[in-house]
């Protein structure tokens, strides 16, 4: 199955018209099979109507570990009072986050999505820019398990559970029993890994070309070995910003050019776009990537300004693969 990212924000609605006719011409001339959908909680079925929408990406909280754990002090460190952390989760209590992600699980299951994404990771604003990370890939992990456990406990479904791999700490896919141990945690028999492979690519920054990429990639999926199994889904987009990540860790580690946290919040969209870039892979050896996997849901990721450069990326990514 052959799937567009898309959302529910206006930007992405507004491509297309807000008419759902637009978005099946889109699909049927790009041999594409339906959506991955992003904001589900705000879907209108007259822009996007549910036979269209095949998968469902959940919410994403870069932060959130320490306010899982009722961490007082590291959440002191990351939010100026209670208000802004209140404003950021919704509520103090930690149990907000248990019902909006099973209330996007259950919209999920209602509009008859095949599967659902979770993102496994957590990171600071500041760690972001100096990749100096307080928390270890089995903290985030830990607490991943038990948040998620907690979100399936007795929830009426059968829709896959699929989790997604991050270059923050969490679930970086570069660990075989890491990878298994956490998948043999979570209480729930349909489950799996959604490889990105944007995001696979940004835990290396020394690597410098395409092919590398690729190479990278194929390697790591050898190493997973029996694990590999696991990954039902791709997110199949391409990133290099090795450059980019290295020149800032530089900055943020001279005190003379540190950005201010309120500089690094102004800055971070764009920030975090020039690591992840989420462009089309040019090269017809990425197509060994897809093969190695033989994946069921296949979704172009891309980030892109225009209806005409989706186009345009979606051509290139048919061209290698098809």
């Amino acid at each position: 199955m052959r799937l567009i990212n898309m959302s529910t924000y206006r930007y992405d609605v507004e491509r297309f018209k807000g008419d759902y006719k637009e978005i099946e011409k889109f699909l049927n001339q790009n041999s594409l099979d339906g959506v991955e959908l992003l904001g589900v909680g705000a879907l209108d079925e007259d822009i996007i109507p549910k036979r269209l929408i095949k998968g469902v990406h959940l919410s994403y909280y870069p932060i959130w570990v320490d306010f899982w754990n009722e961490d007082e002090e590291a959440l002191k460190r990351q939010f100026k009072n209670d208000e802004e952390i209140k404003i950021y989760y919704g509520s103090l209590d930690k149990q907000v986050l248990i019902e909006k992600f099973r209330n996007e699980i259950k919209m999920a299951d209602r509009i008859e999505a095949k599967y659902v994404v979770f993102h496994i990771s957590h990171v600071e604003l500041e760690e972001t820019y100096n990749y100096k990370f307080k928390t270890s890939n089995e903290k985030v992990l830990k607490a991943s398990v038990e948040f998620i456990n907690e979100v399936l406990k007795g929830l009426d479904t059968k829709i896959e559970i699929l989790f997604e791999n991050l270059w923050w700490p969490g679930l970086t896919v570069l660990n075989r029993v890491e990878t298994r141990n956490f998948i043999d945690k979570i209480n729930y028999e349909n489950k799996g890994i959604m490889l990105d492979t944007g995001h696979l690519i940004n835990t290396n920054v020394n690597i410098s070309s395409e092919n590398e990429a690729i190479e990278y990639i194929l390697k790591v999926l050898e190493d997973l070995k029996d694990v590999k199994s696991f990954i039902k889904g791709i997110h199949f987009n391409y990133s290099l910003s090795g450059d980019y990540v290295r020149a800032q860790i530089r900055k943020q580690r001279n005190d003379k050019s540190k950005f201010t946290l309120e500089e690094m919040k102004k800055n971070i969209h764009g920030h975090v776009i020039n690591i992840d870039e989420h462009k089309p892979f040019r090269s017809y050896n990425a197509k060994k990537i897809v093969e190695s996997v033989n994946p069921k849901y296949l979704t172009y990721e891309f980030i892109t300004t225009s209806l005409n450069q989706l186009n345009e990326y979606v051509e290139i990514q048919n061209k290698v693969l098809l």
